[in-house]
């Protein structure tokens, strides 16, 4: 029975070679994702598989409880929670704890890069299954050890034992050792782990008692071999209880639970920090565009199908009177609907190994460790896509009654007055039309971060690192060549992350968080920035100019100094020390996050912690020369180190722009529109075939090729103009709000929006135009001998 299916379903593909193609290739284009899809969610249950004694592991989670009943989950807790059951319980073998940092960035004098930041103690390298390549552990204040892929960033082919890399707040870093590469399925991933020490330094008050109502640490476990799992829920429970005192005040406590580090990944749970562990939640949003990318191809099927429905139906009709049931009738349908799944499954493998070797997307997951589950996974997936797609044609299909169909009676597939094969043409491109859309309003956000000009000036300006050089005689130098037009001191460019400090206005106010940055006038001006009342800094001929500061508008507000106006004059002390005269006021502007609410700044002459030369140079100017010459010049100087710099527009241009990640969702993109255009060439085509008989008798008549084309083309481009009614109003509300993603937005963009569009209609109605201008030069007499 099911040879005979397969072999009638193989026939029937193979007479209708254009429909099953796009059926195939449909199916094919969309199943790459799907199958991405499916590689992440076997990963998330892969998670950090591959530590020592891992059945023994446990993550500590905390339920803070508040006086009126509401309880928040944590997948972290206090600070002091590792040390008291380490110290207190025989039964655990180790103990360590691990505190998450955001927003680092370091610098080395060649380059700057953000990275990934864990504080771990010594005995963290004892609980799991991170090994050094080379070096020692960080123990000592301001050391840390880097992954094998960020000493490669940083240092390339050199040694990066006892090299020094600077943060904006901790200065010098040293680099003790280098991890092994390890997998990115893990919970810890970082690309350097800085010494507990170093958090001890920075936060002081983590070790007081009112920690306990702090959960910014994850604490680890591992209990001895024949220690039962029940004793360390005693344990946590007998903790709570001693602690717990210390929460009065705060009018809640904590109840501790242990989770095994098997279960953390994923998230069947919501917990409050729990960074790089799926929820369920985002797995079922990662299977969100590819289901809908699925979905548009599976209507491909559907319409298709229904389409031809009437070519089918004499079909049924006989196999029905040689006593064929309904049920028969239904398998064989979906047997061609799962053929054409695994031929379209075959396509997306292709695709799937193509996308591999040409996008770089460090989110994405290319493989999983247990092959044989996930190509099990992949063939029963195929198998489901294949039943999905065809059991609704499947059921209509089969339902024909042999009668009406033999009569010749009955029309193509439909509910009533609503035609369903056209329903789906505008569902395909209003889908198309929205993605493309976001995709658009996306690479105008991109766009704006990686080539505006408007926030500070990034045009003509060569960045070169100091070093420990005197940069009083190297600006000297520097400006008497020919090109440079103007040289400005730094602590920081902008795109980095400054360094934070407190300012204030009176001594006995509270302090506000400002970010600094030490400057001097020649820089202010290379980067254009606006004054809004008062004066740049004063020039530096003496130690007196570091007695001024510039504040940004948000600054004078958050110190309640009045107007831009009103602020000029006053004083401000920065981080308690002597007070500062404010002598000017700057726009606000995006100094280097485009999606962070704009903060406090200050500008301060300051030259212990100048480090980069801003250089403005005549735009006429060759470049290759110029850097030349910087070479040379440094070369004087600095014989033995490595000229440090960077033309700061291609800096900017390559750290806001995501260039792999628009690739990615451009693809996607295309792959849309691609299967949403299959299917209205496929639905033209067989609309056309089936109106040969029509068009030989209109053109009889003496209707002209144009006429005829133009009745083909209507029904059709009506489906489009009420796709794009549809559309359009999706792209305006997905524009508002990426506009409130983002605190400096580029804004709506009409002209790309317009251009998607255009690209869309103009293929479309090519297409259409081509496939009726095809039917219509048809002689009549060959259209009418068809019949």
């Amino acid at each position: 029975m099911l040879q005979n299916y397969l072999k009638i379903a193989f026939r029937n593909l193979w007479k209708n070679k254009l429909f099953s193609f796009i059926n195939i290739m449909g199916l094919g284009l969309a199943i790459p994702f799907a199958l991405l899809a499916l590689m992440h969610l076997q990963s998330t249950f892969e998670f950090d598989n591959f530590h020592p004694h891992s059945d023994r592991i446990y993550r500590i989670l905390t339920n803070e409880v508040t006086r009126d009943g509401t309880v928040t989950k944590y997948a972290s807790s206090p600070y002091l929670l590792s040390d008291e059951l380490k110290n207190n319980y025989t039964y655990i073998e180790k103990a360590t704890k691990v505190v998450r940092d955001f927003g680092w960035e370091l610098n080395t004098p060649f380059k700057s890069l953000r990275v990934n930041t864990l504080y771990v103690e010594p005995t963290f390298f004892e609980v799991f299954g991170f090994t050094l390549a080379k070096g020692s552990v960080p123990v000592a204040p301001n050391t840390l050890i880097l992954s094998a892929e960020a000493a490669k960033k940083f240092f390339d082919k050199a040694n990066p034992i006892g090299q020094t890399l600077m943060h904006a707040t901790y200065g010098a870093m040293t680099v003790t050792g280098v991890l092994k590469p390890f997998k990115k399925q893990t919970q810890f991933r970082s690309d350097v782990m800085v010494s507990m020490a170093t958090f001890d330094k920075k936060r002081p008050d983590a070790k007081q008692t009112a920690s306990w109502g702090t959960y910014e640490t994850h604490t680890f476990v591992r209990l001895q071999p024949n220690a039962a799992p029940n004793a360390l829920e005693s344990a946590l429970g007998a903790v709570a209880k001693k602690t717990n005192v210390n929460l009065v005040a705060a009018k809640k406590s904590n109840v501790f639970r242990k989770q095994a580090l098997a279960d953390i990944s994923p998230s069947v749970e919501e917990l409050r920090y729990n960074p790089y562990v799926d929820s369920m939640q985002d797995i079922y949003f990662n299977f969100g565009i590819p289901l809908m990318i699925l979905l548009l191809a599976g209507f491909n099927y559907t319409n298709l199908t229904l389409a031809r429905s009437l070519s089918r139906s004499k079909e049924v009709g006989v196999r029905k009177v040689m006593g064929a049931i309904r049920l028969q009738l239904v398998f064989q349908f979906i047997c061609e609907a799962v053929i054409i799944a695994f031929f379209a499954f075959g396509v997306g493998l292709v695709l799937l190994y193509l996308m591999k070797q040409n996008l770089q997307v460090q989110w994405l997951t290319w493989e999983v460790e247990n092959s044989t589950l996930i190509g099990g996974v992949f063939v029963a997936f195929t198998l489901l896509v294949g039943v999905v797609a065809g059991v609704l044609p499947a059921l209509i299909l089969s339902k024909f009654q042999p009668a009406l169909v033999l009569k010749g009676v009955l029309g193509p597939v439909s509910f009533g007055k609503i035609n369903f094969r056209k329903s789906l043409i505008v569902v395909q491109f209003v889908a198309t039309l929205g993605f493309m859309f976001m995709i658009g309003h996306l690479y105008n956000q991109f766009s704006y971060m990686a080539t505006e000009n408007d926030n500070f000036n990034r045009k003509g300006i060569f960045n070169l690192s100091l070093a420990d050089q005197n940069y009083r005689l190297l600006k000297d130098e520097i400006s008497k060549h020919k090109d440079v037009e103007k040289v400005g001191l730094v602590s920081m460019p902008f795109g980095s992350v400054p360094s934070q400090q407190v300012i204030k206005v009176h001594e006995k106010e509270a302090n506000v968080p400002t970010y600094y940055y030490s400057v001097d006038r020649n820089f202010i001006e290379n980067m254009k920035l606006t004054l809004v009342a008062g004066q740049n800094l004063p020039v530096a001929l003496n130690d007196s100019a570091g007695n001024f500061v510039l504040l940004n508008e948000t600054g004078v507000r958050r110190l309640r100094l009045g107007t831009p106006r009103e602020a000029i004059g006053q004083q401000v002390f920065l981080n308690g020390a002597t007070p500062l005269q404010v002598v000017g006021v700057v726009k606000d502007f995006c100094h280097f996050h485009y999606q962070y609410q704009k903060e406090s700044l200050v500008f301060h002459y300051n030259p212990a912690q100048f480090s980069m030369v801003s250089i403005k140079i005549n735009p006429q100017a060759n470049q290759e020369a110029f850097l030349a010459d910087m070479k040379a010049l440094w070369k004087k100087y600095s014989p033995y180190k490595e000229l440090g710099y960077s033309w700061y527009e291609k800096e900017l241009y390559d750290r806001y722009y995501p260039a792999e990640d628009m690739k990615m969702m451009g693809l996607a993109s295309v792959i849309i529109f691609v299967i949403a255009l299959l299917g209205l060439l496929g639905m033209v085509t067989y609309s056309t075939e089936k109106r040969y008989k029509e068009i030989g008798v209109r053109k009889v008549m003496g209707a002209s090729v144009w006429e005829i084309v133009r009745i083909l083309s209507w029904s059709f481009l009506k489906l489009l103009f009420i796709a794009a009614v549809v559309a359009l109003p999706i792209g305006l509300v997905e524009n508002m709000f990426m506009n409130k993603m983002f605190t400096f937005y580029a804004g709506l963009n009409i002209g790309l929006m317009g251009l998607f569009f255009g690209i869309v209609l103009v293929v479309a109605i090519g297409a259409i135009a081509y496939y009726a201008t095809r039917a219509a030069l048809v002689n009549p007499v060959e259209s009418l001998r068809t019949e």
